[in-house]
C-alpha cells in the first residue's frame, strides 16, 4: 500500500465534462461523476443492463455507479491512507446493501477511477476499465477481457451483414442483438446461420487463442453472462469491477501521482475511444467527434462492442480533470 498523509490540502482546480449515450439528452447516462474540492474525485461507469432493469425507476448500471458515489464522498477524511481494496470493499458493499442480485444472480455493477488528493500526492484508485493519464501523457487504462471477444465477434458479424447489403442500422441492430443475447440465441432467431457463427467463433479465438472454449461458450451464451467473471481471478475472461463481491486484488489500481511537476490528472470512462494531445475539454469533445466522422459504427479505427447510431452515442462519456 502507498504511503500517504491523509490531511486535507488546497483544492485543485477543477473541470468536468459528461454526456449520456441519448444525443437529445433524454435519457441520463449510467456515467456518475463525484467532486469533493481538496479531497477526492471520481469517475464511475456504470454497466449497462443488458436486460434492461431498472430500480425506482434508475438503470441498474448508473444506480451502482450513484451507490458507489455517494458511498465515497460518505468515507472518512483518512480513506486517502487506507488499503486500495478496503476502500473498493466498501464502495461494493454498499452496491450489495442497495442493490442485491436479482434471482438469477445478475449484479448491479460500475467500474471506478478514483483521485484522492493529499498534500504531496494524488493517490489513485481504481478497477474496471475507466482510466486516467498524468500531464497529457500515456493513458493508464486496465482493458476488460471479455471486450477482446466481445469486440470481435460484433465488428466480424456487422461486416459480414454489410457485406449481404443489409443498411448500417441493420447491421448494428442485428451484430448487437446476437453479441447481447448469444449467437445460440441469434441461430435459433434465424438472424445468423452455423457457417457465421462459425467464422465468428474463429475470429474472436484467434485474439484470445489461449481461451478458446471459454471464449467459444462465452459467445454462445451472449454477453448477457459476462458478469460470471466478475472478479474471478482465475478465469481468462476474468475482469474486475463493483458488484457487491469482493474486487480482487489481481484487478486493482492503487499508484501515487507526486505534485512535483503535476499539471494536470483526467479520468475518464470508456466512452472516449482515442485521447487527444491536450488536457483540455474542448480537446476531448473534438478528438470524440473526429471518431465519430470517419468510424461511427466502430467497426475499424476505433472498434467497440457498440456502435453510434442516430440516436445515440456507442457509450456515455465522461472526463474530469484536476490541474495544479
Amino acid at each position: 500500500m502507498p504511503t500517504v498523509c491523509a490531511t486535507r490540502s488546497p483544492p485543485m482546480q477543477f473541470e468536468a465534462f459528461s454526456h449520456p449515450k441519448a444525443r437529445d439528452l433524454s435519457v441520463p447516462a449510467d456515467d456518475v461523476l463525484l467532486h469533493v474540492p481538496g479531497r477526492v474525485t471520481a469517475v464511475f461507469d456504470g454497466a449497462t443492463d443488458t436486460h434492461g432493469r431498472r430500480k425506482n425507476g434508475v438503470p441498474m448500471g448508473r444506480l451502482a455507479a450513484m451507490i458507489a458515489a455517494e458511498a465515497l464522498a460518505g468515507l472518512p477524511a483518512d480513506a486517502a491512507s487506507w488499503d486500495a481494496a478496503d476502500i473498493l470493499k466498501r464502495l461494493s458493499a454498499a452496491i450489495a446493501d442497495a442493490a442485491p442480485h436479482d434471482g438469477l444472480g445478475r449484479p448491479a455493477s460500475t467500474t471506478a477511477m478514483i483521485a484522492f488528493e493529499t498534500p504531496d500526492a494524488l493517490r489513485m484508485v481504481g478497477i474496471g476499465d475507466t482510466g486516467y493519464r498524468v500531464n497529457a501523457g500515456p493513458a493508464q487504462i486496465t482493458e476488460l477481457a471479455p471486450d477482446d471477444v466481445t469486440i470481435s465477434a460484433r465488428v466480424t458479424l456487422f461486416k459480414m451483414l454489410q457485406a449481404k447489403g443489409l443498411p448500417p442500422a441493420q447491421c448494428e441492430i442485428r451484430s448487437g442483438r446476437a453479441v447481447g443475447n448469444g449467437l445460440d440465441a441469434a441461430i435459433a432467431d434465424g438472424e445468423i446461420d452455423d457457417t457465421q457463427m462459425l467464422a465468428v467463433l474463429e475470429d474472436a479465438i484467434a485474439a484470445r487463442p489461449d481461451a478458446a472454449q471459454e471464449v467459444a461458450r462465452f459467445l454462445r451464451a451472449g454477453l448477457q453472462q459476462q458478469h460470471r467473471f466478475a472478479n474471478v481471478s482465475d478465469h481468462p475472461l476474468g475482469y474486475g469491477v463493483l458488484d457487491g463481491s469482493m474486487p480482487e486484488s489481481t484487478f486493482i489500481v492503487d499508484a501515487l501521482v507526486s505534485r512535483d511537476g503535476l499539471r494536470s490528472v483526467e479520468l475518464f470512462s470508456d466512452g472516449y475511444m482515442v485521447l487527444p494531445d491536450e488536457a483540455r475539454i474542448a480537446a476531448w469533445e473534438a478528438s470524440h467527434a473526429h471518431i465519430e466522422a470517419v468510424d461511427p459504427h466502430k467497426i475499424g479505427m476505433a472498434p467497440a462492442v457498440k456502435g453510434s447510431t442516430d440516436s445515440a452515442f456507442f457509450d456515455d462519456r465522461t472526463v474530469a480533470i484536476l490541474r495544479s
